[in-house]
């Protein structure tokens, strides 16, 4: 009897997701996303009468869309670290909060979700502003009532990553990061101010970043760099995770350098690789959806073995799992 090729992919899909979710449930995680995305990964949705959406704001430059699991506490709160160069606004931060896979994962999963923003440095990427932001965000964060202050970790993307890497390198209160493909061109001091564009009148009209990302890190990485990135590392105090794609160019300058960086000064790095996939990915959209779910998964079993309280899952009652969109 022949099988058709159909039938094939189906079964190689399931088993491939039925491997996953053991080793999560392997992981001690208590998972609401499970086998109903078998075959088309979805999404969480919880309802804001559920798990109601309300604001921190720290500055007017440092400010986050904020939910918590039902319940009393404490719960452990994941810090949610946007990329690019500029500031989101609250309705912005709403709306990932809200809708966004990766974070509505974590709510369900059973973490306060904390979406942040910081300052615009699109005037120099080097400003020291946005992790003054983000650790007055962090203090905040710690404070209330119903957050463990031990078991605050940071997920960001990007610029977000590389944020999240230059504030573990200056703070002690965060029990664990992940970072997913972090712009280190700007950790490292590659991307300056110097690559900013203007127009006649000064106005910033872009930046040239592909001209430092096309060229070799070995190369751009002086001894001046070198120097400089090494002593922000030896502050790292905190398990690191990278999440990775091949695709992208920052690969270079985190394969070739941060990574073997890191691990010479004996800091604590996990990367996770994710072949194929693109920049961004691990905000949970992909053309292969099932591979930013692993890797929110990757990151849930990894905060879980730093974090000093449970997460305590959103009962699946309230959960709806919906399409990705």
């Amino acid at each position: 009897m022949q099988i058709s090729n159909d039938i094939l992919v189906r079964v190689v899909v399931i088993t491939w997701l039925l491997v996953c979710v053991g080793a999560n449930v392997a992981c001690g995680q208590n998972d609401p996303i499970d086998a109903q995305n078998a075959l088309t990964v979805k999404k969480p949705k919880i309802s804001e009468e559920v798990c109601p959406v309300t604001e921190l704001r720290v500055s007017e430059t440092s400010y986050a869309a904020v939910r918590r699991p039902p319940g009393q506490g404490p719960f452990p709160a994941v810090i949610f670290l946007h990329g690019g160069l500029g500031q989101s606004n609250m309705a912005q931060l709403r709306t990932n909060a809200l809708n966004q896979p990766t974070q509505t994962r974590f709510l369900a999963w059973g973490y306060q979700i904390v979406s942040a923003t910081r300052r615009a440095i699109r005037h120099d990427p080097l400003d020291r502003g946005v992790v003054t932001d983000t650790l007055a965000l962090i203090e905040k964060v710690r404070a209330l009532p119903e957050v463990d202050p031990d078991s605050v970790v940071m997920y960001g993307g990007s610029g977000g990553g590389t944020l999240a890497l230059e504030v573990a390198s200056v703070s002690d209160k965060v029990a664990a990061i992940a970072a997913g493909e972090p712009a280190t061109i700007i950790y490292m001091g590659m991307f300056t101010k110097d690559h900013i564009v203007r127009d006649h009148s000064g106005k910033i009209t872009g930046d040239r970043r592909w001209d430092v990302m096309n060229a070799d890190p070995r190369v751009l990485y002086t001894d001046e760099l070198k120097q400089r990135t090494r002593k922000k590392m030896a502050g790292i105090e905190c398990p690191v995770l990278i999440l990775h794609g091949d695709q992208h160019a920052l690969k270079k300058f985190n394969f070739e350098v941060l990574v073997p960086e890191l691990e010479s000064l004996g800091k604590k790095v996990t990367v996770e690789k994710y072949p194929g996939e693109k920049h961004g990915f691990y905000w949970g959209r992909s053309k292969n959806p099932a591979m930013p779910l692993k890797a929110n998964r990757d990151a849930n079993a990894f905060f879980q073995k730093y974090i000093h309280v449970p997460p305590q899952p959103v009962d699946e009652k309230h959960i709806a799992m919906v399409p990705l969109r």
